[in-house]
């Protein structure tokens, strides 16, 4: 009995001490793997730290940076004061931050899908393409589900230490579902707002807008302006041949459906109605300066070999202004022609050639001191002869109206009353032809005396030999009009000739 209890005791010991020791086996085997784990999700986090790292360098062009924080854990990473170079561009971003990315498709498909990047205060500047830069002819699927930019700018310039030509500043920007490989129309999910947009048109003016916000595809524009980099006395030193000075304010524009991308290697806009409220335009021409050498296309030509395709359906124009200025002689202020309340409906203005539509323009305005005037207009796009139809009226029309602009350029005013204008023209880059009725009253012309502007009373006398002032107020005879056009003047030159003609032959002027 004794052998027996001790023989089973000693079992017992045996197999209680096995027991002890098979836990701690399991114990240091567990703890081995849970070693084994972190250390290798160690040496993953410093694989894809090193991974990233060649990634800005390589593909980023990045050229210092701090804190670059990877946590595969999380499945984040960021980098902090980021720099970045390559022959194109140029900048740096004070923070970026990168969450969700998918190891899978990174390790075995070779694409990078992100959930969220996310770029904090990037200014990025972008120069000229550099034709003699090899391609990268390696190319990887990128997909960005969420992409945000928070108080970003960005330039173009033409070389390192240029002024920019374009200059943007961000504030807040989204876009969702990028991919490589996207088209310019595939950019359908996006809600940008920019608070600071410069643009240079050419040496003379540039462009300017206070706000611009763009929610797929609906765009608002607002404190829109286009000035010149000259006061007027300084433009015309620099202009080599006579220029128009520009100055354009717009409160807003809207444009309800833009879409831009890009058809035969052209940009392509298309948009359903855009809305231009309560511009004022003033153009200034100084005709003291050289006449400009070269041909001035028509409004068809000039569409149909624009460099950028358009296809705009409606563009709608309210409560604006126009004002004309043009300095004939040295001495005295420019003569003035002013159409205020310059309401406009313009259809169809578009270059694409199967549209069988053609631009379509009507308009009324207030001319000079508030004198109704109407314009329908319209031009075949490709037609090579450039052929046009414009037609209109004008109101009742006191002669001393006329006055800012005959008096500067003519020394010469109107005095009676014009109590109807009708004109309808239609022509071609030759020749202008129509018809032209005016109805008028005591109508008669004053030429002034240079010093004082005093009437000259007896060359005044001679002038109206010529004006016909026994026409009954509703006896307007119908003038046949017929002018050629001077190539070298602009679409409203044209027009105003035509005018002019209608307008001698109507009074019965030589």
């Amino acid at each position: 009995m004794y052998f027996l209890f001790t023989g089973f005791c000693r079992k017992n010991t045996i197999f209680i001490k096995n027991q002890g020791v098979s836990k701690q086996r399991k114990v240091i085997w567990i703890s081995a793997g849970g070693i084994g784990i972190v250390l290798l999700l160690l040496l993953a986090n410093l694989y894809v730290k090193n991974r990233i790292e060649q990634r800005l360098e390589s593909k980023v062009g990045a050229s210092d940076y701090k804190d670059l924080s990877v946590n595969i854990f999380l499945n984040k990473f960021s980098v902090e004061d980021l720099k970045m170079e390559q022959d194109r561009f140029a900048g740096n971003v004070d923070k970026i931050s990168v969450s969700g990315i998918s190891y899978y498709k990174y390790l075995f498909k070779n694409e990078v899908e992100i959930d969220e990047l996310e770029l904090g205060s990037p200014q990025v500047s972008l120069f000229p393409k550099d034709t003699s830069a090899k391609k990268d002819s390696a190319t990887q699927k990128v997909h960005i589900k969420n992409f945000r930019i928070e108080d970003g700018s960005f330039s173009k310039k033409s070389a390192e230490t240029a002024a920019a030509s374009i200059y943007a500043h961000i504030p807040t920007a989204h876009m969702r579902n990028l991919k490589s490989g996207m088209q310019l129309s595939d950019f359908n999910s996006y809600d940008v707002e920019m608070d600071t947009v410069f643009l240079k048109m050419n040496s003379e003016h540039y462009i300017n807008a206070g706000n611009v916000s763009a929610v797929n595809g609906e765009v608002k524009i607002s404190d829109f302006k286009i000035r010149s980099f000259y006061p007027r006395n300084e433009f015309i030193q620099k202009i080599p041949y006579e220029k128009d000075h520009i100055t354009l304010d717009v409160k807003a524009i809207t444009l309800d459906s833009l879409n831009v991308g890009k058809r035969k290697d052209s940009l392509y806009l298309r948009n359903h109605e855009m809305t231009i409220s309560g511009a004022e335009l003033t153009i200034y021409r100084d005709k003291q300066v050289r006449d400009d050498p070269r041909e001035k296309a028509l409004y068809s030509k000039l569409l149909r070999e624009a460099p950028l395709l358009l296809n705009f359906e409606k563009v709608l124009v309210e409560n604006s202004e126009i004002v004309y200025e043009e300095q004939v002689k040295p001495e005295g202020g420019p003569a003035i022609v002013r159409f205020a309340a310059v309401n406009a409906n313009i259809n169809n203005l578009h270059n694409i050639r199967e549209l069988k539509a053609h631009p379509k323009i009507t308009a009324n305005a207030d001319f000079m001191q508030g004198t109704p005037v109407n314009i329908d207009w319209t031009f075949p796009v490709f037609d090579p002869q450039d052929k046009f139809q414009i037609s209109g009226s004008f109101g009742r029309l006191e002669g001393e109206a006329l006055d800012p602009f005959l008096v500067p350029s003519m020394n010469a005013r109107a005095r009676g009353t014009v109590n109807d204008v009708y004109f309808n023209f239609y022509g071609n880059d030759d020749i202008l032809q129509g018809d032209y009725r005016m109805e008028y009253e005591n109508f008669k012309i004053e030429l002034l005396t240079k010093e004082k502007g005093k009437e000259k009373s007896f060359l005044s006398s001679i002038a109206n030999l010529f004006v016909d002032n026994n026409q009954e107020p509703d006896e307007g005879e119908e003038q046949d009009v017929k002018v050629e056009r001077n190539k070298h003047r602009s679409f409203w030159n044209y027009a105003w000739k035509g005018l002019r003609e209608g307008l001698i032959d109507a009074v019965g002027q030589l």
